[in-house]
């Protein structure tokens, strides 16, 4: 087992990772998408990424940046620009916020992870708690982009992780696996092909 602040970096890193892996292929009409409702992908992540920054700046800084004054890209706007080099520039800079925190754990000990940090709600908490918070932060608000994104896709579960929506069809919408060779995804679909037939026509299945 690595220490505490090794075990900090870690889950960093796999918010970070989370965060990336979801936005590797997006484009911008999907993160414009926000599913009818009122948050869109691209507003997820304008958030995740300005309070990675301004709890960054609260935990280190000595004069720390507040949302109004964080260093939002292109700034705090009113209306965004809804342009491609835009949320481009909005991914890098989540990713930063992210990027900071991880650096400056890496270079701290144990005992760096005890010391009283401020929030900006004027609390103090011990670093560590700072770093688990706005971990969780990240990760949760990844979920809701991977959310509306399987919507605007149209994306199901990955094969052979489906759960019952049997209130909606999901043939024709699995998520192939990065892992899966062109042999066992062939053989998945038409398995899948069969059970969607067999519903349809009322047969039982084999």
């Amino acid at each position: 087992m690595g220490t505490q602040a090794e075990m900090a970096v870690a889950v960093l890193d796999d918010a970070a990772k989370l965060l990336a892996d979801n936005v590797a292929s997006l484009s911008l009409e999907e993160a414009l998408f926000a599913a009818s409702g009122y948050r869109s992908i691209l507003g997820v992540l304008k958030h995740i990424g300005g309070w990675a920054h301004v709890y960054r700046s609260f935990a280190f800084d000595p004069e720390p940046e507040r949302w109004e004054t964080t260093s939002w890209p292109r700034g705090l706007r009113d209306t965004i620009d809804s342009s491609d080099e835009y949320l481009r520039e909005v991914i890098s800079w989540a990713r930063e916020g992210i990027d900071r925190w991880r650096k400056a754990v890496g270079s701290m000990g144990d005992q760096d992870l005890g010391r009283p940090a401020k929030l900006h709600w004027g609390e103090t908490q011990p670093l560590g708690n700072i770093v688990a918070m706005v971990a969780n932060h990240v990760s949760y608000h990844t979920g809701e982009l991977n959310m509306l994104l399987s919507i605007a896709r149209r994306e199901a579960w990955e094969y052979m992780e489906e759960v019952e929506e049997n209130h909606i069809s999901t043939y024709g919408h699995g998520v192939r696996g990065a892992w899966m060779s062109e042999d066992q995804a062939r053989r998945y679909e038409e398995a899948l092909r069969v059970a969607h037939e067999a519903r349809a026509t009322g047969q039982p299945q084999a």
